[in-house]
Protein backbone atom coordinates (compact mmCIF):
# COMPACT_ATOMS: atom_id res chain seq x y z
CA UNK A 1 0.00 0.00 0.00
CA UNK A 2 2.82 2.17 0.78
CA UNK A 3 4.65 1.75 -2.43
CA UNK A 4 1.41 2.25 -4.37
CA UNK A 5 0.83 5.69 -2.44
CA UNK A 6 4.49 6.71 -3.51
CA UNK A 7 3.42 5.44 -7.29
CA UNK A 8 0.72 8.14 -6.95
CA UNK A 9 2.44 10.90 -6.02
CA UNK A 10 5.27 10.46 -8.30
CA UNK A 11 2.59 10.36 -11.46
CA UNK A 12 1.02 13.31 -9.91
CA UNK A 13 4.42 15.22 -9.73
CA UNK A 14 4.73 13.88 -13.80
CA UNK A 15 0.98 15.76 -14.64
CA UNK A 16 -0.50 12.58 -15.97
CA UNK A 17 -4.00 12.83 -15.57
CA UNK A 18 -4.91 15.46 -18.38
CA UNK A 19 -8.25 15.90 -19.89
CA UNK A 20 -8.94 19.58 -20.67
CA UNK A 21 -7.95 21.91 -23.71
CA UNK A 22 -4.17 23.46 -23.00
CA UNK A 23 -3.80 26.98 -22.37
CA UNK A 24 -7.32 27.25 -22.30
CA UNK A 25 -8.79 30.46 -20.66
CA UNK A 26 -11.86 32.48 -20.15
CA UNK A 27 -10.18 36.06 -20.10
CA UNK A 28 -11.87 39.44 -18.91
CA UNK A 29 -10.01 42.95 -19.44
CA UNK A 30 -8.54 44.03 -15.70
CA UNK A 31 -5.36 46.61 -15.11
CA UNK A 32 -2.18 44.47 -14.16
CA UNK A 33 -2.83 45.97 -10.33
CA UNK A 34 -6.73 44.27 -10.36
CA UNK A 35 -4.99 40.95 -10.81
CA UNK A 36 -4.83 38.50 -7.66
CA UNK A 37 -3.60 35.25 -8.40
CA UNK A 38 -4.23 32.04 -7.09
CA UNK A 39 -1.01 29.27 -8.25
CA UNK A 40 -2.69 25.46 -8.07
CA UNK A 41 0.45 24.03 -8.63
CA UNK A 42 4.38 24.38 -8.39
CA UNK A 43 5.08 25.08 -12.30
CA UNK A 44 2.37 27.76 -12.29
CA UNK A 45 3.93 29.23 -9.37
CA UNK A 46 7.20 29.11 -10.46
CA UNK A 47 6.35 30.44 -14.08
CA UNK A 48 4.41 33.80 -12.06
CA UNK A 49 8.04 34.38 -11.03
CA UNK A 50 9.96 33.72 -13.92
CA UNK A 51 7.48 36.08 -15.50
CA UNK A 52 8.18 38.51 -12.45
CA UNK A 53 4.28 38.68 -11.63
CA UNK A 54 4.51 37.54 -8.54
CA UNK A 55 3.39 40.76 -6.64
CA UNK A 56 0.01 39.45 -8.03
CA UNK A 57 0.27 36.20 -6.43
CA UNK A 58 -1.66 35.97 -3.34
CA UNK A 59 -2.09 32.48 -2.50
CA UNK A 60 -0.08 29.03 -3.76
CA UNK A 61 -0.51 25.24 -2.60
CA UNK A 62 1.67 23.44 -0.34
CA UNK A 63 4.04 21.74 -2.85
CA UNK A 64 4.97 25.00 -4.49
CA UNK A 65 8.40 24.83 -2.99
CA UNK A 66 10.35 27.34 -6.10
CA UNK A 67 11.54 29.64 -5.86
CA UNK A 68 12.07 29.73 -2.30
CA UNK A 69 10.63 32.40 -1.70
CA UNK A 70 7.44 31.16 -2.58
CA UNK A 71 7.07 29.67 0.91
CA UNK A 72 6.13 33.72 1.98
CA UNK A 73 2.86 33.22 0.27
CA UNK A 74 -0.32 31.32 1.80
CA UNK A 75 -1.58 28.21 0.69
CA UNK A 76 -5.10 27.08 -0.19
CA UNK A 77 -4.10 23.53 -0.23
CA UNK A 78 -1.77 20.34 -1.33
CA UNK A 79 -2.19 20.44 -5.48
CA UNK A 80 -4.03 17.04 -5.66
CA UNK A 81 -8.05 17.60 -6.31
CA UNK A 82 -9.63 16.38 -2.93
CA UNK A 83 -7.14 18.94 -0.92
CA UNK A 84 -8.24 21.72 -2.33
CA UNK A 85 -11.46 23.41 -1.85
CA UNK A 86 -13.20 26.08 -3.92
CA UNK A 87 -13.91 28.31 -0.72
CA UNK A 88 -10.36 27.94 0.48
CA UNK A 89 -9.50 29.49 -3.07
CA UNK A 90 -12.23 32.41 -3.04
CA UNK A 91 -11.16 33.18 0.33
CA UNK A 92 -8.42 35.10 -1.66
CA UNK A 93 -10.67 37.25 -3.96
CA UNK A 94 -8.65 36.06 -7.23
CA UNK A 95 -9.44 37.27 -10.73
CA UNK A 96 -7.15 34.36 -11.87
CA UNK A 97 -7.37 30.82 -10.91
CA UNK A 98 -4.22 29.13 -12.36
CA UNK A 99 -4.83 25.35 -12.30
CA UNK A 100 -4.29 22.10 -14.06
CA UNK A 101 -6.16 19.86 -16.49
CA UNK A 102 -7.39 17.18 -14.94
CA UNK A 103 -6.59 17.64 -11.42
CA UNK A 104 -8.53 20.44 -11.08
CA UNK A 105 -11.84 20.39 -13.73
CA UNK A 106 -14.26 20.42 -11.08
CA UNK A 107 -13.31 23.93 -9.98
CA UNK A 108 -13.32 25.38 -13.40
CA UNK A 109 -17.25 25.92 -13.96
CA UNK A 110 -17.39 27.00 -10.30
CA UNK A 111 -14.66 29.65 -10.66
CA UNK A 112 -16.11 31.07 -14.34
CA UNK A 113 -19.76 31.05 -12.71
CA UNK A 114 -18.21 33.34 -10.11
CA UNK A 115 -16.32 35.61 -12.99
CA UNK A 116 -13.27 34.60 -12.38
CA UNK A 117 -10.81 34.38 -15.09
CA UNK A 118 -9.15 30.63 -15.08
CA UNK A 119 -6.41 29.71 -16.91
CA UNK A 120 -5.35 25.88 -17.63
CA UNK A 121 -2.57 24.34 -17.86
CA UNK A 122 -1.75 20.88 -19.87
CA UNK A 123 1.51 21.68 -21.16
CA UNK A 124 3.38 18.21 -22.21
CA UNK A 125 5.72 19.83 -24.53
CA UNK A 126 8.97 22.28 -24.35
CA UNK A 127 7.03 24.42 -26.74
CA UNK A 128 3.73 24.39 -24.96
CA UNK A 129 5.31 25.46 -21.31
CA UNK A 130 6.75 28.56 -24.32
CA UNK A 131 3.20 28.99 -24.89
CA UNK A 132 1.99 29.09 -21.38
CA UNK A 133 4.70 31.61 -20.42
CA UNK A 134 3.43 33.98 -23.04
CA UNK A 135 -0.30 33.25 -21.95
CA UNK A 136 0.71 34.16 -18.17
CA UNK A 137 2.07 37.21 -19.91
CA UNK A 138 -0.86 38.30 -21.71
CA UNK A 139 -2.85 37.75 -18.55
CA UNK A 140 -0.78 39.16 -16.16
CA UNK A 141 0.09 41.81 -18.60
CA UNK A 142 4.01 41.21 -18.48
CA UNK A 143 4.27 40.54 -22.04
CA UNK A 144 8.07 41.75 -22.38
CA UNK A 145 9.16 39.95 -19.24
CA UNK A 146 7.75 36.90 -20.63
CA UNK A 147 9.07 37.02 -24.09
CA UNK A 148 12.35 37.61 -22.62
CA UNK A 149 12.31 34.36 -20.57
CA UNK A 150 10.90 32.46 -24.13
CA UNK A 151 14.14 33.90 -25.82
CA UNK A 152 16.14 32.70 -22.87
CA UNK A 153 15.17 29.44 -23.14
CA UNK A 154 15.42 29.11 -27.21
CA UNK A 155 19.15 30.39 -26.68
CA UNK A 156 19.84 27.69 -24.23
CA UNK A 157 18.02 24.78 -26.63
CA UNK A 158 20.28 26.18 -29.60
CA UNK A 159 23.03 25.95 -27.46
CA UNK A 160 22.66 22.31 -26.51
CA UNK A 161 21.37 21.74 -30.55
CA UNK A 162 24.33 23.23 -31.66
CA UNK A 163 26.75 20.93 -29.29
CA UNK A 164 25.19 17.66 -29.86
CA UNK A 165 24.92 18.33 -33.66
CA UNK A 166 28.71 18.24 -33.80
CA UNK A 167 29.20 15.06 -32.13
CA UNK A 168 26.98 13.01 -34.33
CA UNK A 169 29.57 13.51 -36.78
CA UNK A 170 31.27 11.06 -35.16
CA UNK A 171 28.85 8.99 -32.89
CA UNK A 172 25.02 7.81 -33.60
CA UNK A 173 22.39 9.29 -30.87
CA UNK A 174 22.96 7.51 -27.49
CA UNK A 175 19.21 5.34 -27.04
CA UNK A 176 18.17 5.87 -23.49
CA UNK A 177 15.77 3.88 -21.41
CA UNK A 178 13.93 5.80 -18.36
CA UNK A 179 12.55 4.21 -16.02
CA UNK A 180 10.57 5.54 -13.65
CA UNK A 181 8.88 2.99 -11.45
CA UNK A 182 10.50 -0.49 -11.47
CA UNK A 183 7.55 -2.63 -9.70
CA UNK A 184 5.79 -2.34 -11.91
CA UNK A 185 8.14 -1.53 -14.86
CA UNK A 186 7.08 2.17 -16.20
CA UNK A 187 8.80 4.16 -18.56
CA UNK A 188 8.15 7.31 -20.80
CA UNK A 189 6.03 7.51 -24.16
CA UNK A 190 5.76 9.95 -26.91
CA UNK A 191 3.34 12.02 -25.39
CA UNK A 192 5.47 12.09 -22.41
CA UNK A 193 6.69 15.82 -21.03
CA UNK A 194 10.56 13.67 -20.31
CA UNK A 195 10.00 12.16 -24.07
CA UNK A 196 10.66 15.61 -25.36
CA UNK A 197 13.09 16.47 -22.85
CA UNK A 198 15.25 13.86 -24.46
CA UNK A 199 14.91 14.64 -27.75
CA UNK A 200 16.16 17.96 -27.35
CA UNK A 201 18.87 17.01 -25.40
CA UNK A 202 19.93 14.35 -28.88
CA UNK A 203 19.23 11.59 -27.49
CA UNK A 204 16.59 8.49 -28.70
CA UNK A 205 13.83 6.96 -26.36
CA UNK A 206 13.70 3.76 -26.87
CA UNK A 207 10.06 3.74 -26.21
CA UNK A 208 9.26 6.65 -27.86
CA UNK A 209 6.82 4.68 -30.48
CA UNK A 210 4.84 3.70 -27.33
CA UNK A 211 1.44 6.53 -26.96
CA UNK A 212 0.79 5.95 -24.21
CA UNK A 213 2.81 8.92 -21.37
CA UNK A 214 3.69 6.68 -19.40
CA UNK A 215 3.39 3.17 -20.50
CA UNK A 216 4.47 -0.36 -18.55
CA UNK A 217 7.30 -2.09 -20.28
CA UNK A 218 9.13 -5.06 -19.63
CA UNK A 219 12.39 -6.75 -18.81
CA UNK A 220 12.82 -8.24 -22.97
CA UNK A 221 12.05 -5.05 -24.18
CA UNK A 222 14.33 -3.27 -22.73
CA UNK A 223 16.99 -5.95 -22.95
CA UNK A 224 15.77 -6.07 -27.07
CA UNK A 225 16.45 -2.04 -27.63
CA UNK A 226 20.04 -2.08 -25.65
CA UNK A 227 20.12 1.51 -24.76
CA UNK A 228 23.69 2.97 -23.86
CA UNK A 229 22.07 5.22 -20.93
CA UNK A 230 19.60 4.75 -18.18
CA UNK A 231 17.56 7.08 -16.10
CA UNK A 232 15.30 6.64 -13.37
CA UNK A 233 13.51 8.87 -11.14
CA UNK A 234 11.83 6.30 -8.78
CA UNK A 235 14.43 5.39 -6.20
CA UNK A 236 13.30 8.83 -4.18
CA UNK A 237 9.94 7.76 -4.18
CA UNK A 238 10.63 4.44 -3.22
CA UNK A 239 9.96 2.63 -6.54
CA UNK A 240 13.52 1.50 -6.36
CA UNK A 241 15.98 0.83 -8.50
CA UNK A 242 16.16 -0.62 -12.40
CA UNK A 243 16.70 -4.71 -12.47
CA UNK A 244 21.02 -5.53 -12.58
CA UNK A 245 20.31 -7.85 -15.28
CA UNK A 246 20.69 -4.04 -17.73
CA UNK A 247 23.95 -3.35 -17.97
CA UNK A 248 23.97 -0.50 -20.53
CA UNK A 249 27.26 0.74 -22.14
CA UNK A 250 27.37 4.16 -20.59
CA UNK A 251 25.89 3.90 -17.72
CA UNK A 252 22.71 4.65 -14.83
CA UNK A 253 21.90 7.69 -13.63
CA UNK A 254 19.76 8.26 -10.61
CA UNK A 255 17.97 11.83 -11.67
CA UNK A 256 14.77 11.68 -9.28
CA UNK A 257 16.22 14.40 -6.98
CA UNK A 258 15.90 17.17 -10.13
CA UNK A 259 12.53 17.99 -10.42
CA UNK A 260 13.44 20.43 -13.64
CA UNK A 261 12.63 17.08 -15.19
CA UNK A 262 9.49 16.43 -14.55
CA UNK A 263 7.77 20.21 -13.64
CA UNK A 264 6.54 22.15 -17.02
CA UNK A 265 8.44 25.23 -16.23
CA UNK A 266 11.13 27.42 -18.08
CA UNK A 267 13.50 25.49 -16.30
CA UNK A 268 13.11 22.30 -18.35
CA UNK A 269 15.92 23.67 -20.65
CA UNK A 270 17.88 23.44 -18.14
CA UNK A 271 17.02 19.58 -17.68
CA UNK A 272 17.81 19.28 -21.52
CA UNK A 273 21.08 20.29 -21.18
CA UNK A 274 22.07 18.70 -18.40
CA UNK A 275 21.14 15.35 -20.15
CA UNK A 276 22.87 16.70 -23.00
CA UNK A 277 25.87 16.94 -21.43
CA UNK A 278 25.54 12.84 -19.97
CA UNK A 279 24.91 11.85 -23.07
CA UNK A 280 27.21 13.43 -25.26
CA UNK A 281 30.04 13.75 -22.34
CA UNK A 282 30.56 17.56 -22.95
Amino acid sequence: MKALKKLLTLLLALSIFTGLTFGAAKSSKKNSSDVRIVTLGPAATEIVFAIGAQDQLVARTDLCDYPPEAANYPSVGGFSGNTISLEAIIAYEPTLVYLFAGMHDFLVQPLQDMGITVYISDAVSIEAVKNEVLDIGKLTSHEKEAQKVVKQMNTTLARVEKTYTKQLKKQAAPKVYWEIWNAPMMSVGKNSFMNDIIKYAGGINIFESEEAAYPMVSEEAVLLADPDFIFYSGDGMGGGQPSDIFKPAKGVYFMGDDDRFVRSTPRCVDAVEKLAKILWQY
